[in-house]
């Protein structure tokens, strides 16, 4: 009887193990049953908000693979197209089943839609360079479309139209995949691409302000991404605002001493977007945001753009450094009021937080 009670427990065994492994073959695709490759999550929280926007923001994600001597294996891209939208589930992970076993490093470049739908734009785009397997991950850099005006001196010719939204993420200490078990990782992404909406108001005369009569520009060296997201800032370029309107302005249009003036009171905007903004320990090597009365010639403003925007940084007491809180900001309004050619003030506002500050150019 003991005999027969052995047998038929190791039978029972064996049956269940075989189910088991029909289970998993027949539903290879089931995730949760049978787990195998490697599954790689991505979170897009270096932000100001401190929130994982993941799943809202970005459309398409790039991953290039590379072995432990960091040269390319394979890429691979996953889009939200078509009707479908993959990354938009809170359990999205992309799943990369044709590794052999060993240790692998990987570089993520997002956007959102995909790659080949950027290149087919009109708009200045963010060009990756040709990748081929068994490159170096060092050669993996990013370039924003650009003509050349002089010597290592180029305009962003936008085309009326804001730029690609670019963010990059890297793991340089690599995870290892297993030929026995699966393997999770996660790769967290920094937005690159910056708003900044600035808006001139005059205070002698509001009724005066036309934008068109101002020329506004960004000179920085951030059009070339370096792989783990360092800029080679050895060209200067030229950004020009995408899109310029005059709105009129809600109060009624006085004098500095209060006196109602005939006509409405108007407010000049112009949006710009720019690549990743770099504060140097050497000022002289910031951005700068210039404005000119092309009407009177003057120049009415030359503006140190990472430190103007890191004027928030205290008033909002985050404790991040300059470089941090401009890698996690990307949306900021900058308002300069005039007095004539002259600027008066600054406000500067990050309008999703309600964090604002006014700048005296005495402070600057």
């Amino acid at each position: 009887m003991k005999y027969l009670l052995k047998q038929w427990h190791a039978l029972l065994i064996l049956a269940l193990s075989g189910g088991m492994l029909v289970s998993c073959d027949m539903m290879e695709q089931d995730n949760s049953d049978c787990p195998y490759g490697l599954y790689l999550t991505f979170k897009y929280d270096y932000n100001l908000q401190r929130a994982d926007m993941f799943n809202d923001h970005v459309g398409s994600v790039t991953l290039y693979v590379f072995d432990e001597n960091g040269k390319l294996v394979k890429t691979q891209e996953e889009s939200n197209a078509g009707g479908l939208a993959p990354l938009k589930d809170a359990g999205y992970a992309m799943h990369i089943t044709d590794l052999a076993p060993g240790t692998y490093k990987f570089i993520a470049v997002a956007g959102e839609k995909p790659y080949g739908d950027m290149l087919s734009s009109d708009r200045a785009v963010f060009r990756r360079f040709d990748m081929a397997v068994g490159n170096d991950m060092t050669n993996l850099n990013i370039q924003l479309d650009r003509t050349q005006t002089g010597t290592n001196t180029y305009d962003i010719v936008n085309n009326a139209q804001p730029l690609d939204t670019l963010w990059h993420g890297i793991e340089a200490q690599g995870f290892e995949v297993s030929a026995t078990r699966p393997t999770y990782g996660e790769i967290s992404l920094v937005r690159d691409t910056k708003h900044i909406s600035v808006s001139l108001r005059e205070l002698d005369d509001p009724t005066t302000m036309d934008i068109a009569n101002y020329d506004m520009k960004i000179y920085d060296h951030n059009s070339h991404i370096l792989w783990d997201n360092s800029l080679d800032e050895t060209d200067l370029v030229v950004y020009t605002p995408y899109a310029t309107w005059d709105t009129d302005d809600r109060t009624e249009a006085t004098t500095p001493e209060g006196t109602p003036l005939p006509g409405v009171g108007k407010i000049g905007h112009a949006d710009f977007m720019t690549s990743r903004l770099i504060y140097h320990d050497n000022a002289a090597d910031d951005g700068v945001l210039t404005i000119t009365n092309k009407v009177t010639g003057v120049q009415v403003a030359t503006l140190n753009l990472p430190d103007l925007l890191c004027q928030l940084r205290s008033q909002a007491d985050t404790g991040y450094s300059p470089q941090e809180f401009l890698d996690r900001g990307y949306d900021y309004q900058v308002t300069l009021f005039l007095r004539g050619d002259k600027l008066d003030y600054i406000s500067i506002s990050i309008g999703v937080l309600g964090w604002s500050v006014r700048v005296q150019m005495e402070d600057l």
